[in-house]
Formats: structure tokens, sequence, C-alpha cells
């Protein structure tokens, strides 16, 4: 009667916990862009706590930056899987690595245009023309 509960036993998920930090802190090793982008969003998070921006702007601020991030590892994932499977060049490879990278591209600019409509008013009153 409770066998599902077996899936769900504290143990299992701390396990599914850490194999998670361990995908993350593979990103913050490997992947410079993923580090450039984790930097980004603490400032962000520095800027947004000095300006005292609203919940809709950290909503929006921690919604944008947590795409950017699962773009990025996306990206990641797509490259690694099609480099461990296909080793020689390949077109269609390139065509679907291009499109993955695109897909980060796109986020990016985004979040970037995300985080200049939170924070161009605060700096518009900090530094007036």
């Amino acid at each position: 009667m409770l066998g599902f509960l077996k899936s769900h036993h504290p143990l299992r998920h701390a396990r599914s916990f850490k194999h998670a930090f361990q995908g993350i802190f593979k990103a913050l090793v490997e992947e410079p862009n993923f580090r450039v982008q984790v930097i980004i969003l603490v400032i962000s998070i520095m800027l947004g706590a000095h300006f005292n921006i609203t919940n809709i702007e950290w909503a929006l601020l921690i919604l944008s930056m947590g795409l950017l991030l699962m773009a990025e590892v996306l990206n990641t994932v797509v490259e690694d899987t099609i480099d461990f499977f296909i080793k020689d060049f390949d077109e269609g490879v390139k065509v679907i690595k291009d499109l993955s990278a695109g897909f980060v591209l796109i986020t990016a600019i985004t979040a970037l245009a995300i985080l200049i409509l939170i924070f161009w008013p605060y700096f518009n009153i900090v530094l007036p023309a």
C-alpha cells in the first residue's frame, strides 16, 4: 500500500540533489560563459538589493537570469552529448551546435534587455544627464 513512498525516500532525494550540484559545479569549472553569467547574476542581485527594486523586478531578474543559466547548461549538454557520440566533423552536427549556441545567445540578449529595463531608471537617478 505504501510502496510509492520507496521512490520518495529522503536519501534518494539527497542523492539527486548531490548529482544536480555536481552538474552545476562542472558547469562552473568547465564553462567560462557560465562563470561570466553567474558573476552577472551576483552583480545584478547586489544592484537589486542596493536599489531596493520591486518584487516584480526581482521576479523578472531571477527568471531571466535563471533561464540564461539553464540555456547555458542545456547548450553544454547538447554539445557534450554530440561530442561523445560523433568524433568526426559533420555539417549536420555543426548546424545542431550552432542552433544550440543561438538559443543561448537569444536568451542572453533577452536577459540583458530585461536587466537594462530594470536598472536603467535607477541609474538615471544616480547618474543624471
